[in-house]
């Protein structure tokens, strides 16, 4: 009897036992079931490599899911897209700083016919004056012309001295008329310079122009004269001036002829490119790409010089 109450207590023992265990084994079977997806599904390009939630999983795949190449090639193409814009920009300003490198230092409304005078003097120059003075070359030696320049730059003092006086450089004037006598006397009537070979006394470059821009008058536009070549309206006006004080102006009014007054100017004139031998007129316009332009600013900057002095 013992015996058969021991045998129910193990057979009731083991069936509450197995009761008991199967409710802890539902869990694990449930995690292995939500875990199994994760654990065999595959590990694709550009996803986490480790076994994790799936709301993990989204997680991971929102952050790094975006490929790298697209935002590349559009950084490229920004890059690329500025590059071109400053390229521009800086294109626009060298262009701006050119137009005001080159910027005109005096005005030139009359253009057209400043530029068919032009070519009417160079064509003088080229076919009529350059034959003349080639040929005075050969005949007139050069002491003698130099001699000649000399002659006319004595008679043309009173223009220098008055010009110093207006610029308020009385010294210059001094000088001026120092050389006149000294030249006029030793150097035989100016045909010799002992002035400045000797006593080394230079001669003061001035005229009427210089004085008047040094009185704040305006250059004015530019224009250029048959024959005379290059000028301004306020050196146009200076070359007026400097006639009425030269004696050679007034020494052609009372006793010469119209024509015989023109031909000492002509001959003045031919002599002293005789001595330069038309090389200061030909180094500016014969390389240069555009003539005209060249010996414009030539002219101009020679002025400013001479009036800043």
């Amino acid at each position: 009897m013992s015996a058969v109450v021991f045998t129910l207590c193990l057979c009731n023992a083991y069936v509450w036992a197995d009761a008991g265990s199967e409710p802890e084994k539902q869990p694990e079977e449930t995690v292995q079931a939500e875990q199994t997806p994760v654990i065999n599904k595959p590990i694709e390009e550009g996803e986490l490599k480790q076994t994790v939630s799936p709301e993990k999983v989204d997680a991971s795949k929102k952050e790094v899911v975006i490929p790298p190449a697209p935002i590349q090639e559009k950084t490229q193409e920004q890059v690329q897209e500025l590059e071109q814009e400053q390229e521009q920009k800086d294109e626009t300003s060298d262009d701006n700083d050119d137009v005001k490198a080159e910027a005109p230092l005096v005005r030139d409304p009359l253009q057209p016919y400043n530029r068919a005078i032009f070519a009417f003097n160079d064509k003088a120059f080229h076919y009529f004056i350059k034959p003349i003075y080639t040929g005075y070359n050969s005949v007139v030696p050069e002491q003698a012309r130099v001699s000649v320049r000399n002659f006319f730059t004595n008679i043309k003092m009173p223009v220098r001295f008055f010009n110093c006086i207006f610029q308020g450089e009385f010294k210059g004037a001094g000088t001026e008329l120092s050389r006149f006598v000294i030249n006029s006397t030793i150097g035989i009537g100016g045909l010799f310079d002992p002035a400045k070979s000797k006593f080394h006394m230079e001669k003061h470059e001035r005229d009427f122009g210089q004085t008047l821009a040094k009185g704040k008058v305006k250059s004015g536009v530019y224009i250029v004269w048959p024959f005379l070549g290059p000028s301004t309206v306020r050196d146009t006006a200076g070359l007026a001036g400097d006639a009425a004080l030269n004696p050679l102006t007034w020494i052609s009014f009372f006793f010469l002829t119209p024509i015989e007054g023109f031909g000492s100017y002509a001959y003045d004139t031919t002599n002293d490119i005789s001595l330069d031998k038309g090389q200061t007129y030909e180094s500016v316009t014969k390389p240069a790409i555009d003539p005209y332009i060249a010996l414009q600013d030539a002219y101009i900057q020679n002025r400013i010089k001479k009036i800043n002095e």
